[in-house]
């Protein structure tokens, strides 16, 4: 499960700039994928986030697709896959 308060990798830049590791402030589970609107939750499961339902808000003050993200210590480009 990613729970609000879990750090995340993180790609910026539609998922093309260099990993980076964020804090989840917020997570939105989306009823299609890639919809940036959704419902508010304080966790979701990882399939979701891999099914690129779930926006989350980060602490650095950006939000990010699920496919923008993975667990921490892996790419998401490859976590994806």
């Amino acid at each position: 499960m990613l729970k609000i308060g879990d750090t995340v990798a993180w790609r910026h830049a539609w998922g093309t700039d260099p990993v980076a590791d964020a804090v989840v402030t917020g997570l939105d589970i989306t009823f299609y994928p890639r919809e940036k609107y959704g419902d508010p939750a304080e966790e979701v499961s990882w399939d979701l986030v891999q099914q690129n339902r779930v926006v989350v808000s980060l602490s650095n003050s950006c939000w990010a697709y699920g496919s923008q993200i993975s667990p921490q210590g892996t790419d998401p480009n490859q976590w994806h896959k």
